[in-house]
């Protein structure tokens, strides 16, 4: 037989299985990750994941659109922090930091170091070891038990300072110092993610100091699966670009030997029109690994209108160096991933009333 004709039978043999239910393994798998998730508040959207999922990322504020605008970079460092461990941590932060010595200045990069208060410490540094000018801001905050960094930059008395200012136009680092800690003060902790009301939520948090943009990389991982990676990333503003949409790529891609087509169509997200793909792979060292992937497609960008991409892997390299296959069967995989991207969903109230907003294309 030719190797054309192995190669039909191989494509028939993978979308039969791949049609073929869930066996009985499979389907007490796909309980066990799906049968008491919890609803958690992402960006403007609430979405259920399993209960065990912990988060991490973080979202870039805008302040102001076209060529004028500012930015304050927010991250989650700990989900489960004090008092005393912001403390400690920001004080190592300061003595490494006024260890180090400025070239141009012979000065410590350290500028400033001010505890705001119990739950806001600031640090001002040079931006490079050999700029007498440029630097950098960071604003530890502690809402509940969440530490985020805050962090931003000013280009005083830098040459030509606006090419590196996101709005042209060089801030001092006061006004930089300010903004963040207007930010800090409109960020709040919530019991109910449908209820956590308008803002940004970024993991445990949400965020509502009036943005103009939202850019977030937000991921969800678990103990059990250390292979698996959810990733959700969020840009509101950010034009559909018909060059880079999804179902174009995946054609794009459609008959690599290494990848088997399990899912292409076009769905919805959290309301939106958006297309879907669900790949299985083989990596260099024979492992499987599984993709998956959903890309909203809108015509009339806005925060509850954000071009949203939900990503999902299992397989691959872990944080230990090592390669593993899937800890999940296409099955398994495919049933978590549809419980987890149905049930993304607008929330109520996500969007103030004096912000622009419309119901979801």
């Amino acid at each position: 037989m030719t190797a054309r004709g192995w190669m039909s039978i191989g494509a028939f043999l993978i979308l039969t299985l791949a049609g073929c239910g869930p066996t009985a393994k499979e389907k007490k798998v796909i309980e066990g990750l799906t049968a008491n998730m919890k609803t958690v508040c992402v960006g403007r959207f609430v979405m259920d994941v399993p209960r065990d999922m912990k988060v991490l990322g973080r979202v870039e504020l805008s302040f102001g659109l076209d060529e004028s605008f500012n930015t304050v970079d927010v991250e989650i460092e700990s989900l489960d922090s004090t008092i005393e461990a912001m403390r400690a941590k920001a004080s190592t932060e300061a003595e490494r930091i006024k260890s180090d010595q400025n070239w141009s200045t012979k000065k410590s990069m350290l500028l400033d170091y001010q505890v705001i208060d119990d739950r806001t410490i600031y640090l001002r540094q040079y931006d490079d070891i050999g700029s007498p000018s440029a630097s950098k801001h960071a604003l530890l905050v502690l809402v509940g038990s969440t530490q985020l960094r805050l962090t931003a930059e000013s280009y005083e008395g830098v040459p030509d300072a606006g090419r590196y200012e996101p709005g042209g136009v060089t801030e001092l680092p006061e006004q930089v110092a300010a903004r963040m800690l207007k930010v800090a003060k409109q960020i709040r902790s919530y019991d109910d993610a449908e209820k956590a009301g308008p803002g940004f939520c970024l993991g445990p948090v949400v965020i509502d100091s009036n943005q103009d943009e939202e850019h977030a990389d937000i991921d969800y991982m678990m103990d059990r699966h250390p292979d698996l990676l959810l990733n959700v990333y969020n840009k509101a503003l950010l034009p559909d670009q018909p060059d880079e949409l999804l179902a174009k790529r995946v054609r794009i891609a459609d008959g690599r030997s290494d990848m088997h087509m399990l899912r292409n169509r076009d769905t919805t997200l959290g309301g939106m029109e958006a297309h879907e793909a669900v790949v299985r792979m083989t990596d260099e060292h024979d492992n499987m690994l599984l993709r998956f992937v959903a890309e909203s497609m809108r015509a009339r960008p806005a925060l509850s209108r954000p071009y949203l991409s939900i990503n999902l892997g299992t397989g691959g390299r872990l944080g230990t160096g090592d390669y593993v296959s899937s800890s999940l069967t296409p099955n398994e995989g495919i049933g978590l991933w549809d419980a987890i991207v149905k049930s993304i969903r607008l929330r109520p109230n996500a969007v103030r009333a004096d912000q622009p907003t419309a119901s979801a294309k």
